[in-house]
């Protein structure tokens, strides 16, 4: 590994920028027109596109006092560098307004144009998914049993009957993109409740990789009245691992049958509340008419859930 000073121009200056005045403007100087940057699952084109969901998602100082490393791997106009914590230490990333979030490290991967911007930009956290975690559920799959726990302890289970269709998302009390779309979740479950739809939230976070997914937390969201379907605690992260969960949030839309008819995000972009969760508002009408949704798999696209090391 080198340092960062070894690094082309517009990587340097991608850096520079978080520590600028003005983030949005330092990043323009450096992205190329015909940007892409695949982040959290969705790929995000064009320049302004990408500034909004850097400023959102990866606010200045968002890896705390990050060390970076230029990795020698990649081809010809490819640049990874690496996050590590203070002297080798567990990075810690900061969410505004959540405690820190630990990680190994995190990698950066750039691809430069011949001009020497930056076209394409890449994200790898390192908190390595379980050993032979499935496949997300499809459309098609049947919906595997549960009974989880509410943050009173109360079990509640997947399936109930004279349900018309029920909803289960994968949920955080940190990560921004489960914050960005939970109203408007929530607005859907308030819509839907009376046509026969079960809304239920699954926390699977180990409290242990960040503790603002701890039970008091969880209570003290349900207190506020922040949910409008039971908030379970999927410890152990059993229903995640058999479910092949893998993003905050992350939807499952089951038909009366518990089989599953939609899979993806809400909607198209966490940062417009205008789109309304139009995604899983579609699939819902579409499973409440007895007709297939369209679409019926998109991409997840968030935080990654954080698993228990083992």
């Amino acid at each position: 590994m080198t340092s960062l000073q070894d690094a082309p121009a517009a990587v340097q200056g991608w850096f520079a920028a978080e520590d600028s005045a003005d983030q949005a403007a330092g990043l323009r100087t450096v992205l190329g027109p015909d940007v892409v940057m695949d982040f959290g699952g969705q790929k995000i084109r064009g320049v302004e596109a990408v500034v909004a969901t850097v400023t959102f998602a990866m606010p200045a100082g968002w890896l705390g006092d990050a060390e970076w490393s230029l990795l020698p791997v990649g081809a010809p106009g490819q640049v990874t560098v690496r996050a590590t914590g203070p002297g080798g230490t567990r990075l810690q990333v900061f969410v505004p307004g959540a405690p820190p979030q630990a990680m190994d490290a995190m990698d950066l991967m750039f691809t430069l144009d011949e001009h020497g911007l930056i076209v394409g930009l890449a994200g790898q956290a390192h908190h390595p998914e379980p050993p032979g975690l499935p496949r997300p559920l499809r459309p098609g799959d049947t919906g595997p049993d549960f009974a989880l726990p509410d943050v009173e302890g109360a079990e509640v289970s997947l399936r109930q009957e004279g349900a018309r269709a029920t909803v289960v998302v994968f949920v955080s009390n940190h990560c921004p993109f489960s914050l960005a779309w939970h109203d408007r979740v929530e607005q859907v479950g308030r819509d839907y409740t009376a046509r026969g739809v079960r809304l239920l939230h699954i926390n699977s976070n180990d409290p242990a990789q960040g503790v603002k997914d701890g039970l008091d937390h969880c209570r003290e969201r349900v207190a506020a009245g922040h949910f409008t379907g039971p908030y379970l605690v999927d410890e152990g992260q059993v229903v995640a691992r058999r479910w092949g969960a893998r993003r905050t949030p992350e939807v499952f839309v089951l038909d009366e049958h518990g089989t599953v008819a939609y899979h993806g995000a809400p909607d198209w972009d966490a940062t417009d509340d205008s789109t309304n969760a139009g995604w899983l508002r579609g699939a819902l009408d579409h499973v409440l008419a007895g007709t297939v949704p369209d679409p019926a798999d998109t991409e997840p696209v968030g935080c990654s859930i954080k698993w228990t090391k083992r």
